[in-house]
C-alpha cells in the first residue's frame, strides 16, 4: 500500500503543479491582452480626435465614417475601427461585374492590381506613392514596408458572398474595389504602421490613402 501511495502522491502534487503553472500562464496572458486592449483603445480615441481635425479642415459632403465596431472583450469596450473615406470615382457597370472578390481555400482569392497610390500625413506631407504600379496581393502582403489592414480594408469589400450567405469580411465598401475605383481613406495609426517607423512615416501616424485602380484581375 505504501509503495502504491508514493507514486499516485507524487502525480497528485504533479498535477496540482501543473494545474498552478497553467493558472498563472492564464492570468499572465489575461493581463497582457488586458494591457493591449487598453493601449488600442487609447491609440484609437488618441487619433480620433487628430482626424476630426483633418476632417474639419478638409470638408467634404463626401465624408463616409466606418461603422464597423472593433470589440475589445477584456475592457469591455466596442469602439468603432475609425476609417473615414470618400469615394471619389466609381467603376463603369461593365467593369463592377468583371471581378468579383471571392474566397479560396483557406483565404481568400488575391486580386492582382494595377494602380496608382499616395500615402500621405495627415498635414499633407506625401510620403509614399506609385504611378501605376503592379500589386498582387499574395505577395504584397509579405511587404511591412507598403502594405498593411488599410490596403485590406479599403479593397476587399464589407461581405463575400459564398454558398448563398454572406460573409463579414471587414472591408469598407460594399463590392470592394474595381477597374475605375478611386478612393480616398482616413485611417488611424493602428491600422496603418501602428508603433513602427517606416521610411518617411513617423510612428503612431494616422495615415491619408488615395486609391486609383487602374486593373484588376
Amino acid at each position: 500500500m505504501k509503495t502504491l501511495f508514493k507514486p499516485l502522491l507524487v502525480l497528485a502534487v504533479t498535477a496540482i503543479a501543473f494545474t498552478s503553472c497553467m493558472k498563472d500562464d492564464s492570468a499572465d496572458r489575461e493581463a497582457a491582452q488586458r494591457q493591449q486592449e487598453e493601449a488600442i483603445a487609447a491609440s484609437l480615441a488618441s487619433d480620433e480626435l487628430k482626424i476630426e481635425a483633418y476632417l474639419a479642415a478638409n470638408p467634404s459632403e463626401g465624408w463616409q465614417e466606418d461603422d464597423t465596431e472593433y470589440p475589445l472583450t477584456l475592457i469591455g469596450k466596442s469602439p468603432k475601427r475609425g476609417f473615414w473615406f470618400e469615394v471619389l470615382e466609381t467603376p463603369t457597370e461593365e467593369d463592377d461585374e468583371a471581378y468579383t472578390y471571392e474566397f479560396s481555400g483557406q483565404g481568400y482569392k488575391a486580386p492582382k492590381v494595377k494602380l496608382t497610390y499616395t500615402a500621405s500625413l495627415l498635414n499633407g506631407t506625401e510620403v509614399q506613392s506609385e504611378d501605376a504600379g503592379d500589386f498582387d496581393f499574395a505577395t504584397l502582403a509579405n511587404n511591412t514596408t507598403i502594405y498593411n489592414q488599410v490596403w485590406f480594408s479599403s479593397f476587399f469589400p464589407k461581405t463575400i458572398r459564398s454558398n448563398g450567405e454572406d460573409y463579414p469580411v471587414g472591408g469598407l465598401t460594399a463590392k470592394g474595389l474595381k477597374k475605375g475605383s478611386k478612393i480616398r481613406v482616413v485611417a488611424p495609426s493602428i491600422w496603418a504602421f501602428g508603433s513602427n517607423k517606416v521610411g518617411d512615416i513617423p510612428a503612431n501616424s494616422p495615415l491619408v490613402y488615395e486609391f486609383e485602380v487602374l486593373e484588376i484581375e
